[in-house]
């Protein structure tokens, strides 16, 4: 394991402020847009009386509107004022949260969710992406995006079970309000008193880098034309992809999937947040394993495990037991959809150009979050099942592993 600094020139490093940032909007910003979703599927559904893939819909659209934000946030939050897009984000979610809570149909429902799209790109995987790269180098990178990331796991095993307790008990209209004052009053104050772009404002200077990140004055690797020229962006971001659209389909509808596989309400509830507070282990696991071992094993690592969940997840309705072998291995996988984006983009095109670039990787998840909850809810719709979109899942998952695979081959021709 590489040694971690925590001071620089007697005083504490400000880097590891910006990893507490990361870890609550990723606690409680990412989980407020993303992971919590599946706790207001059925009381939201039974209310306005609709099918499941019909309220994820809303999922859909704010993804779809983050995929649009991502193109032109990327390069803008790398080189423009990132503290204060992210402080009028985090306001526009309150704003958006609140609008739920007081919706009436569905098309309410949609019209907020359009506006949710923007702030989800703005205080989420993207700007924590960018602050981590500017404080930390190639050798502890991962483990900074590790322990960051991981708020994912830590917010989801603490705010399924609440947000699920404010719902069967006030009304899953308090449940939108209690995430609208999150992101105003605790959220807002945390990014206003502690983001910090650059080491260089503190009077400080990046840890954790490289030989040859130490040995150039200048930014080695890929300007973002020459990164849309090359097959490596696109299988990338594919097998990104691919394993996006699984993820937000357990993390939408994972409530609802444990239900049907007959655990009561409440312990579906409590399953899902002990799923996604599994990643508290396995997000810095796999971090740590991308500084020790390189980017590339910890990639394929976290990557085949994934699939291995979805397997485990298509076997469960007949074999309940499994449910332990599909936290384990969420533990490890998921860890494919946040932590691998932004070291596979410092790995394979340097730091030129990274924030366009990783804003193009952030598109690649924003699509898949677009339609993973929606389609594993249709299949469910039709089918009364989720298991052919688990199986499915599984497979593509699979061969994303040899898109990533292909990619490091062709990284072997580029010198930076």
């Amino acid at each position: 394991m590489r040694k971690i600094t925590f001071k620089q020139d007697g005083k504490i490093y400000y880097g590891w402020w910006q990893v507490l940032v990361g870890f609550l909007l990723m606690s409680f910003a990412y989980v407020g847009f993303i992971s919590v979703t599946s706790v207001f599927v059925l009381p939201v559904t039974a209310e306005f009386a609709c099918e499941r893939s019909e309220f994820m819909l809303y999922s859909t659209i704010l993804c779809l509107v983050s995929v649009v934000a991502a193109a032109f946030m990327g390069k803008r939050m790398a080189k423009g004022n990132i503290k204060l897009i992210m402080l009028v984000n985090a306001l526009i979610a309150g704003v958006g949260y609140f609008g739920f809570s007081r919706s009436n149909s569905l098309w309410q429902i949609y019209v907020f969710a359009a506006i949710l799209g923007i702030p989800f790109t703005c205080l989420t995987t993207m700007p924590i992406s960018i602050l981590l790269n500017n404080w930390f180098g190639g050798k502890i990178k991962g483990t900074a995006m590790g322990l960051a990331f991981l708020g994912s796991g830590v917010g989801g095993m603490v705010l399924t079970p609440a947000l699920n307790y404010v719902n069967t008990t006030f009304g899953w209209r308090v449940g939108y309000l209690t995430l609208a004052a999150i992101f105003v009053f605790f959220l807002a104050p945390i990014i206003l008193l502690l983001v910090v772009k650059t080491p260089a404002e503190k009077g400080q200077t990046r840890v954790g880098e490289t030989a040859s990140e130490s040995n150039t004055t200048e930014a080695k690797g890929m300007y973002i034309n020459d990164a849309k020229k090359s097959p490596m962006l696109w299988l990338t971001s594919l097998a990104i992809f691919i394993a996006v659209v699984g993820s937000s389909g357990i993390l939408a509808n994972s409530v609802a999937f444990f239900v049907e596989c007959n655990f009561s309400a409440t312990t579906a509830a409590s399953v899902a947040g002990l799923m996604l507070g599994s990643l508290t282990l396995g997000k810095p696991l796999v971090g740590m394993v991308c500084d020790k071992f390189g980017v590339q094993k910890g990639s394929i690592l976290s990557f085949s495990t994934f699939s291995l969940c979805f397997f485990s997840l298509f076997l469960m309705t007949q074999y309940k037991m499994l449910v332990v072998l599909v936290i384990l291995f969420y533990a490890f996988g998921c860890a494919a959809v946040t932590i691998c984006p932004p070291l596979l983009t410092s790995y394979l095109f340097g730091e030129k150009d990274y924030g366009a670039i990783i804003g193009i990787f952030t598109m690649a998840t924003n699509i898949g979050g677009a339609f993973g909850g929606t389609v594993a809810a249709k299949i469910f719709d039709m089918t009364g099942s989720y298991g052919s979109f688990w199986l499915v899942s599984g497979v593509c998952i699979a061969l994303s592993v040899i898109l990533c695979l292909i990619s490091f081959k062709i990284r072997k021709k580029y010198h930076y």
